[in-house]
């Protein structure tokens, strides 16, 4: 979730982060490293989640790798899907997401401490453990088996050995790719306040690239003792700048319009807040009220008023920035 305050369309609100608005992405990261493979953000509409999921897998399918996820994606009938595409998964699940009625239905007081129910069904185990609270897991690559780990409990100075599923086990132990990124990119921010949204989003993206960059030389040089991700920006910069000065393209395309951007229309800019002296000289036929004319995406088009933030069709061709006329 990336923080943004501002008015937009698909702006996300979630009580449950500590970035509570902003812009949601869809991230695929390696639990290892915490390396961005791939990254889709939320436009507020579009394909559903498992079109999400195996988009953002795109050609992983087949290699061997397990996907961890939590319940907000996760359903039996995804992971029947992912294991025909030969890819297994595991991950928490939610309650009514495809899983046998005795878990569906299950609750703390009829497991009591330590308690769990397994069922298996066409490669896929669900399985309701209780232990402070009733979790519920999915996986397709672990088996019915328990293990000892250390935990902190109250009233102990030390660690104390507890038996937990060997999935949630795993699950606990990978689920840390996403916390890798963001405590590496919190230490150094450069994201700045701004009006607009597209110039975070391309500061997100350029900090992303960068820890991909410092994952990658670590990768190719393990014995390198200059490996600390800070080193890794000074380099990105000080490359970038000497491109900049001998007056090279930074970001691919060519002083003739060359690249795979298309020539779009600019931001309008809002008119400037004066009372115009032209209003007085008769000629005030100019500032005739006209409707948007349908295009082949849309067929009632409107745009948004930059005063009450209304859309409507009614627009002045001759003003300035073609101010749109709300009822």
């Amino acid at each position: 979730m990336m923080l943004w305050w501002g008015r937009l369309s698909f702006r996300v609100y979630n009580p449950q982060k500590p970035v509570k608005y902003g812009i949601k992405s869809y991230i695929l990261f390696d639990s290892a490293t915490g390396y961005c493979f791939n990254m889709k953000p939320y436009v507020g509409e579009g394909s559903t989640l498992p079109d999400t999921v195996f988009g953002l897998l795109d050609r992983l399918p087949g290699h061997g790798y397990i996907l961890y996820m939590d319940n907000f994606y996760n359903s039996v009938a995804l992971c029947k899907r992912l294991v025909a595409a030969q890819t297994n998964v595991c991950g928490t699940l939610f309650k009514n997401r495809g899983e046998p009625k005795v878990i569906n239905e299950v609750t703390k007081s009829d497991l009591g401490a330590g308690g769990k129910i397994v069922r298996h069904n066409g490669g896929v185990m669900v399985l309701a453990w209780h232990d402070k609270r009733l979790v519920k897991m999915v996986t397709t690559c672990h088996q019915d088996r328990m293990e000892k780990v250390d935990v902190w409990q109250t009233g102990h100075r030390t660690k104390v050995p507890q038996l937990k599923p060997e999935c949630i086990v795993a699950y606990n132990s990978c689920m840390n790719g996403v916390d890798k990124l963001d405590q590496n990119i919190a230490y150094y921010p450069f994201i700045r306040r701004s009006l607009n949204w597209s110039k975070k989003c391309v500061a997100y993206l350029f900090q992303l690239s960068m820890f991909n960059a410092h994952v990658l030389y670590k990768a190719r040089n393990p014995g390198e003792c200059k490996s600390h991700f800070l080193h890794t920006r000074h380099v990105g910069v000080e490359e970038v700048g000497e491109q900049e000065e001998e007056g090279e393209d930074v970001a691919g395309v060519g002083a003739e319009g060359g690249g795979d951007f298309e020539e779009g229309r600019g931001t309008q800019r809002a008119p400037y807040n004066t009372d115009p002296e032209s209003r007085l000289d008769g000629l005030m036929r100019k500032h005739q009220l006209e409707h948007l004319q349908p295009t082949n995406r849309k067929s009632r088009p409107a745009r948004r008023c930059r005063v009450c933030a209304q859309r409507a069709s009614v627009v002045r061709p001759k003003c300035g920035a073609n101010p749109v006329v709300s009822p």
